[in-house]
């Protein structure tokens, strides 16, 4: 296990993706709540994405890392025992082709084998918890929980921003369609198959999306200019990405932010841990285009769509843009 050097002195990091001080929003009254969420419209239509920093207690951000480390340090059939089953998707995962290039362990909401497609557990899946890490339990779910609070208030500030009721995001988003993803990236001895790498460019099905790193550099960003970028680790920030239904929502306003992890530049790699946070809307949200997004003599560039379709659609491969 290669553990995350806490205490060393930082090297100071330059990056294009604006930083957002979000505790004037947290504690602040409605002008201070205006400004913070001016500054994520402007950061969004600067670049396409965006750092939070006073988001989330870093503390507890760097016990699920420990956690991680801990979890993927265990022997394979240890990591076995909490397989995600067949045509489910939480629980341990290795992926790859001919080598293993992420391992991940994903959890969500915490329901009961009984309740699954009951109401508003309709995207809901029970998780699948190692059974001896009792610990580990515990962080990932402080952790999912903090997750959730703070991606309220994003969803709300977004809301601000586009001149709507602070709760309009918020309103769709009752039922707790919320996913986190705990990934490792082994180390790498040399350099793979033409073709191959660590996670292909993507964008995200939901929302909003809230990535943590670790301090070994990995993540690209495609920013607005249509060019790639690193989005390195800067401590005690989150980095805060659009997805899809943000997209259809805004009419392109608020795009998606496409992603990557390609493979390092050096040989040996280190190896690499990231936690995702995924937001989606209810099951049966119906995602139409805002008003306030259309500009004079402008048309929706999307139909409505309910949030279970289009989620259904694209992890199946069966959508299709509608844009010209």
């Amino acid at each position: 296990m290669n553990p995350i050097k806490e205490h060393e002195p930082q090297a100071i990091v330059s990056t294009p993706i604006p930083i957002v001080d979000f505790h004037p929003f947290m504690v602040g009254d409605s002008v201070n709540k205006e400004v913070v969420a001016n500054q994520i419209a402007a950061a969004i239509q600067e670049i396409g994405c965006f750092y939070l920093e006073n988001s989330l207690p870093q503390t507890l951000v760097d016990q699920v890392f420990a956690q991680a480390q801990s979890f993927f340090a265990l022997p394979q059939e240890e990591k076995n025992k909490a397989k995600l089953l067949p045509g489910t998707s939480r629980g341990y995962v290795a992926r790859g082709k001919e080598r293993v290039l992420l391992e991940a362990f994903n959890f969500g909401l915490d329901i009961a084998s009984d309740e699954v497609g009951v109401n508003h557990h309709r995207f809901g899946e029970p998780n699948q918890w190692p059974l001896e890490q009792i610990e580990f339990r515990q962080v990932l779910l402080e952790f999912f929980r903090t997750c959730r609070h703070a991606s309220f208030n994003i969803l709300q500030a977004l809301a601000i921003a586009l001149k709507l009721p602070e709760s309009y995001f918020t309103d769709y988003h009752t039922e707790r369609n919320f996913n986190t993803s705990i990934n490792h990236y082994p180390p790498l001895q040399e350099a793979l198959s033409p073709g191959e790498t660590r996670f292909a460019e993507h964008t995200d099905y939901g929302s909003i999306t809230l990535i943590f790193q670790d301090q070994t550099a990995g993540l690209e960003v495609y920013t607005n200019a249509g060019e790639w970028i690193a989005a390195p680790y800067l401590p005690g920030k989150v980095l805060v990405i659009l997805a899809d239904l943000m997209q259809r929502w805004t009419n392109d306003k608020f795009p998606a932010t496409k992603h990557r992890v390609p493979l390092p530049s050096k040989f040996p790699s280190d190896p690499r841990y990231s936690i995702i946070y995924f937001e989606s809307p209810d099951y049966d949200a119906e995602i139409t285009c805002i008003e306030n997004c259309l500009d004079a003599k402008e048309i929706a560039k999307y139909q409505p769509i309910l949030s279970h379709e289009y989620i259904n659609q694209v992890a199946t491969g069966a959508y299709t843009s509608e844009k010209p």
